[in-house]
């Protein structure tokens, strides 16, 4: 057997040595002479030892090649194992059922747990058997235990929203069952959906072979592949129109076949046809639609329910709070980096109206009524204002502050206490463009042109805790971030006014300041549209710690959790409710689009999946009524042969140097 057997095609290159020995010429070599009448005419011999030597030192290298290849592809000789019966004593038969989204539709489950006692029932006194569910994960639910009391298990088994990944469900048991020393036989029991399958078709073979067989008996459910229609997507334009798209698989929608109704809140607003189509694919779009502001509750539903009807209703989570409040501390209300920021922050998606304050007049005690807020420049803040700002950050606010023209003048930055290497630029200096962008950030991620930003800033020397975001070179950060507390402070070291940056000029400036403005307002942390069985990431970061209710209502975290990082696991579909220091927040929870087609994995490729399992095994095998089952005896084992022909090659190396010395030394020449 060979781990990579495409390196045979490595075998080709032998033909190189053949060609380089058929256009090797003998080359004459001239001497002055006086004169050729007195000596002897001879004729040029070449002997057939010579010919013999020049065959065998291309056979040296040919051989050569040959080894280098072969140890490439990695050959493995087997050690064959005794064959024994299923009914033989340690012979462990693990049964997976799928109890993905997909086995909702029809009577999946039920003909699952009826294959699943089927199995039980066709063991043999000594087997002993475990019980799991796959899914989104692999979750154990008897362990190597009798028969009875598994077949009590099997009436609870439900379908719950994951999707199942046949590569991922693998790898859980190679974890599972690396310390049974049974053979093992696995039955997995399950409609084979085609997008279940791994990406690398040899992340579906355990490693769990370890000398002992491993059978794969492949229970696939589902004589037939059902029609399945869905609400793929739903988009909301321009505050009033609702588009959702209905995608059908394995079929054609009829014109009025289906019918799509639309709920705000709960309550039934519009009712439309399903437009016919050939393709699988239609289009609605409901219009004069009246959202209540804040979070709204989206939900589209089709009718008739088909045979999976989980999949009928998608919800969505639309978002129609007014304009948010941005506090802008500035030196002047009127200067022209009040009016780029107003301008950006004004047509970002979300919507911000800038509330411009005089720095000199600002009261901090209402610093805690934001939740993020602006510095146009940082320079120009007291002492007292800067100890408040730092108090601020701490307790999980988030700023984003620039360097204006009064930063010239000082020789720290405030609250972040960085040294100024060069507090006071030339006018004249000459902007430089920038170099390095971090674009992983989630402030930067979207945004893009940075490239033809020039920008004069000022040069301050950052700390292990700050995190440089752009930059001109490694001593010039142009764009740094540091965490403080539970809070955020972003820097931009030039300022917002187009004095020393034409930042503010460029397209660049409206993407980036709404990508600051979601990512300090902790708009980013929570995703408001979700797939089940993903994990909702909650931080300690301003707004994205808090309680999280699921659609019944139920709340997930201690008090305590409320204060901590977590990852709350989005089990249902539905609405969860998240609420932070910023407000509430709705997340919509939808099962994987993946799991709602349910065309199976072709007859071929599950044929070779069985048997690959069982070829990795090195088992021989004997055919039974439910599997082929083999059981290894104690010594069985594999042998990786491929270290001999390294050893082989170093032995051609040296032979092939020896005479290829004695060869090339030869030489014939003629007058």
């Amino acid at each position: 057997m060979l781990i990579a057997p495409l390196f045979l095609l490595g075998l080709l290159g032998l033909g190189l040595p053949w060609w380089l020995h058929r256009l090797e010429t003998q080359t004459t070599e001239r001497e002055q002479f006086a004169t050729t009448r007195f000596l002897e005419a001879s004729k040029k011999r070449i002997h057939v030892q010579r010919k013999l030597r020049f065959l065998v030192l291309m056979a040296l290298r040919m051989a050569f090649l040959a080894f280098l290849v072969f140890a490439f592809a990695r050959p493995i000789l087997f050690k064959q194992p005794e064959v024994a019966a299923v009914g033989d004593d340690n012979v462990h038969h693990v049964i997976l059922v799928d109890t993905s989204f997909s086995m909702h539709e029809g009577s999946k489950l039920a003909e699952a747990r009826t294959r699943a006692q089927q199995i039980l029932d066709n063991l043999k006194s000594g087997d002993s058997a475990s019980l799991y569910a796959a899914s989104a994960s692999v979750t154990t639910l008897a362990e190597q235990t009798s028969t009875n009391e598994i077949s009590k298990l099997l009436p609870a088994l439900s379908a719950d929203n994951g999707r199942l990944d046949l590569g991922a469900m693998v790898a859980a048991l190679n974890g599972l069952l690396k310390n049974s020393k049974a053979a093992v036989v696995l039955h997995v029991v399950s409609d084979y959906q085609l997008t279940s399958q791994a990406v690398r078709f040899a992340d579906m073979i355990p490693d769990v072979v370890n000398g002992r067989a491993v059978t794969l008996d492949i229970q696939q459910l589902g004589s037939k592949t059902p029609a399945n229609t869905m609400v793929e997507s739903v988009l909301v334009e321009n505050r009033s129109s609702v588009i959702a798209s209905i995608r059908t698989f394995n079929g054609e929608i009829a014109g009025k076949d289906k019918q799509v109704s639309l709920s705000i809140n709960g309550s039934k607003t519009q009712t439309q046809d399903v437009p016919a189509s050939s393709n699988g694919l239609s289009t609605v779009t409901f219009k004069d639609v009246v959202f209540a502001e804040g979070y709204n509750k989206v939900d589209l539903l089709l009718t008739p329910a088909d045979s999976l009807a989980e999949d009928d209703v998608r919800h969505t989570v639309f978002d129609n709070s007014p304009p948010a409040t941005v506090l802008l501390l500035t030196a002047d209300v009127k200067s022209l980096g009040v009016t780029y920021i107003s301008a950006a922050l004004s047509t970002a998606p979300r919507g911000y109206v800038v509330e411009a304050k005089s720095i000199n007049d600002f009261d901090a005690r209402v610093l805690q009524r934001y939740p993020w807020l602006i510095i146009e420049d940082l320079g120009a803040v007291n002492a007292s204002l800067a100890l408040a700002l730092t108090d601020y950050v701490h307790g999980g606010g988030a700023v984003f502050a620039a360097l204006g023209p009064h930063s010239s003048s000082v020789g720290t930055v405030p609250v972040l206490n960085l040294p100024l290497t060069n507090p006071a630029p030339a006018k004249d200096q000459t902007a430089t463009l920038i170099s390095q962008i971090d674009t992983s950030h989630p402030a930067l991620n979207d945004s893009s042109g940075w490239n033809n930003i020039n920008v004069r800033a000022l040069k301050v020397v950052p700390t292990s805790d700050d995190h440089v975001l752009i930059a001109q070179n490694r001593d010039t950060p142009v764009l740094l971030e540091r965490n403080i507390g539970a809070g955020h402070f972003v820097l931009f070291t030039s300022s917002l006014d187009n004095t020393a940056s034409d930042l503010p000029v460029k397209p660049v400036f409206v993407s980036f300041m709404a990508e600051m403005a979601q990512y300090l307002s902790n708009e980013k942390l929570l995703v408001k549209e979700q797939v089940a069985d993903s994990y909702l990431q909650l931080t300690q970061s301003g707004g994205g710690s808090g309680q999280v209710e699921d659609p019944n209502g139920k709340k997930l975290l201690s008090l305590q959790g409320t204060t901590q990082a977590q990852e709350v696991l989005l089990n249902l579909t539905g609405y969860y409710r998240v609420f932070t220091t910023a407000g509430e927040v709705l997340v919509a929870v939808n099962p994987d689009r993946r799991e709602s087609d349910l065309t199976p994995i072709t007859a071929k490729t599950l044929q070779d999946w069985q048997a690959s399992v069982t070829g990795a095994a090195s088992a021989g095998v004997v055919a039974t009524d439910t599997a082929l089952v083999a059981k290894p005896s104690k010594d069985a084992n594999e042998i990786e042969i491929w270290r001999f022909f390294l050893l082989g090659m170093a032995t051609l190396v040296l032979a092939e140097s020896l005479l290829g010395n004695r060869c090339l030394n030869f030489k014939t020449g003629t007058f």
